[in-house]
C-alpha cells in the first residue's frame, strides 16, 4: 500500500497559520500554545483570589465587579459550552443567551467560580441554530460590566461506540526513536531559507506520559475516520487534551496513516528529504518546549494510523498496561457527517446514541365539560412534544398530539366522552440530521372527563 500523509495546517507557537501547499505530500503537523491565562492551573488559582465584601472589609458601596469575557464557545454532544475569563471581585456570574438580535436576554443560569469558568447550555440542540451569549459577573447586588457577546452555529454531535484495533507496543516503541532522534548527530532543520542546516543541541529525552497516551489513542481512532488535525465533531484537535482535563503550556500534533510499524512511520515522520516547508513533523519532534510525548496508533479497515502527541506539563503520570487488543472508543461525530464516515465505520461494529431532551414534567390537569386541559414543563433541548393517551393505564397508548413548538406547554384534549377515565403521557423530542431524537416519556397522569 502506497504509503502517504495528508496535507494540513501548521498553527505555530506565534499562532501563525501556514497553509501547505497541494503538491507537497507529507504533512500532518500542529504546534500549538495555550496563554497563560487559559491553562487549568491559573484558572483554579484565579478562582481563589476572587473575594467577597466580608473578606477584604469592604463595603458593597465599594465593590467594583469588573467585566468577564467570554473565550470560547464550543459544540459538544451535550450541547454550546460557554467559556469565560474571571472578573475580579465576582462571586458569582449570570449566562444569557438569545436566539436573535431582537428578543431579549434570556438568563440561563448563575454560576459559582466552582465553575472553573464554563458552563454547559443542553438546551442548544436546534440544528443550525444560531445562539448568542453574554457573561455578567456580580457581586451580591452589585453587578459589574456586560460582557461582549460572541455567536455560535450550533453543529449538533451523535456519539458512536466503535471497535478498534489498538497496537500500543509499536506505539510505546516509538518514544526511544523520538529519543534517539532528539540527541543524535541527526538532530537539524533547514532553516526559513533552505540555505543552511539548524543543528539542535542539548535537547532533553521526553518522557512517556501515560495520561498524554489516552488522548494520543483517542486521536488516532478519530484520526481514523476523519484525516485531520480537526476532529470529527469539528473542533480542533487540542480540545481533546482540555476535555480530559490535561494541564499543559505548550502541546502538539503530528498524524500519519498507511506505516505499518513504528520504525516506517518514524522515518516519514522526520522528513529528512524535504525542505523547510515540509518539515513540520521533523520541527515537532526536536521542538525544546515539550518534556513528554505520548504515541497512539491503531489499525482500521487494514489501514494503520498514527498520532504522535507533545507536550509540556508539570504533572506526572501513571504507568498503564499496553493495550493489544479490540476495545470500544466512544467517538463523537457532528451528525450531519454520519454519512460521509459510515464507509469507513461499516466493518466497525458502530453504535450511534444522540443526546436526548431531557424529561417532561406533568405540573397541572384541569378537567372541564368534554375538554382535559394539561400543562407541563418544557425540555431542555426539545424541538417539541408528542401527547400520548389511553383508556388502559399500562397499554393501549396512542398519539393524539404533537406539538413542533418547545415553548407551548399546554394541550387541550376535546375529544373526550363523558365521565370516561383517560390516562396521557408526553414524550420530548427533537431532530437532528433528518432523525427524530426522543427523551424520556413523562409520569403518567390521570384525568375523568366531566
Amino acid at each position: 500500500m502506497k504509503k502517504v500523509f495528508a496535507s494540513a495546517v501548521i498553527l505555530t507557537a506565534a499562532l501563525g497559520i501556514l497553509f501547505m501547499p497541494p503538491e507537497y505530500n507529507p504533512t500532518s503537523q500542529i504546534v500549538y500554545a495555550t496563554s497563560d491565562t487559559s491553562n487549568t492551573t491559573d484558572n483554579s488559582s484565579n478562582s481563589a483570589d476572587s473575594s467577597s465584601a466580608a473578606d477584604t472589609g469592604a463595603t458593597t458601596e465599594q465593590i467594583v465587579v469588573e467585566q468577564a469575557k467570554i473565550t470560547k464557545l464550543q459544540n459538544t454532544y451535550k450541547g454550546v459550552v460557554v467559556n469565560f475569563s474571571e472578573a475580579k471581585n465576582a462571586t458569582g456570574y449570570n449566562i444569557y443567551r438569545r436566539r436573535k438580535t431582537r428578543d431579549p436576554w434570556t438568563l440561563l443560569a448563575s454560576v459559582s467560580p466552582k465553575s472553573k469558568y464554563k458552563y454547559t447550555d443542553t438546551d442548544a440542540m436546534k440544528e443550525g441554530g444560531i445562539y448568542t451569549y453574554m457573561v455578567q459577573g456580580y457581586n451580591g447586588e452589585v453587578l459589574g460590566p456586560e460582557s461582549e457577546t460572541m455567536t455560535i452555529a450550533r453543529v449538533n454531535i451523535t456519539r458512536a461506540k466503535v471497535n478498534i484495533r489498538y497496537k500500543q507496543k509499536s506505539a510505546r516503541n516509538m518514544q526511544k526513536l523520538i529519543n534517539d532522534f532528539r540527541q543524535g548527530s541527526d538532530a537539524w532543520a533547514w532553516n526559513v531559507a533552505n540555505t543552511q542546516k539548524v543543528y539542535v543541541t542539548g535537547l532533553p529525552k521526553l518522557a512517556y506520559d501515560y495520561s498524554l497516551e489516552k488522548i494520543a489513542m483517542l486521536r488516532a481512532a478519530e484520526v481514523a475516520i476523519k484525516f485531520s488535525h480537526e476532529r470529527p465533531n469539528g473542533n480542533p484537535c487540542f480540545s481533546a487534551l482540555e476535555e480530559a482535563g490535561y494541564e499543559f503550556k505548550y502541546a502538539g500534533e503530528n498524524i500519519a496513516y498507511g506505516f505499518k510499524n513504528e520504525k516506517d512511520a518514524f522515518t516519514a515522520f522526520q522528513e529528512i528529504n524535504n525542505k523547510y516547508e515540509g518539515q513540520g513533523h521533523r520541527r515537532n519532534m526536536l521542538s525544546s518546549d515539550y518534556n513528554v510525548c505520548a504515541i497512539g496508533h491503531v489499525k482500521v479497515n487494514g489501514v494503520d494510523y498514527w498520532v504522535q502527541e507533545f507536550a509540556f506539563t508539570e504533572n506526572d503520570s501513571d504507568y498503564t498496561r499496553t493495550i493489544e487488543s479490540k476495545t470500544k472508543v466512544t467517538i463523537e461525530i457532528a451528525s450531519d457527517d454520519i454519512s460521509t464516515y459510515k464507509s469507513k465505520l461499516k466493518k466497525a461494529d458502530v453504535v450511534y446514541k444522540d443526546y436526548a431532551p431531557s424529561k417532561v414534567r406533568i405540573l397541572s390537569k384541569t378537567v372541564s365539560k368534554k375538554k382535559v386541559t394539561v400543562n407541563f414543563s418544557m425540555s431542555k433541548g426539545a424541538y417539541g412534544y408528542e401527547v400520548y393517551r389511553s383508556e388502559n393505564k399500562k397499554t393501549g397508548y396512542q398519539k393524539i398530539k404533537t406539538i413542533n413548538n418547545q415553548s407551548r406547554l399546554m394541550f387541550i384534549d376535546k375529544n373526550v366522552e363523558k365521565k370516561k377515565i383517560y390516562y396521557y403521557y408526553i414524550v420530548p423530542f427533537r431532530v437532528s440530521h433528518d432523525t427524530y431524537i426522543y427523551g424520556k416519556k413523562s409520569d403518567i397522569i390521570k384525568a375523568k372527563a366531566k
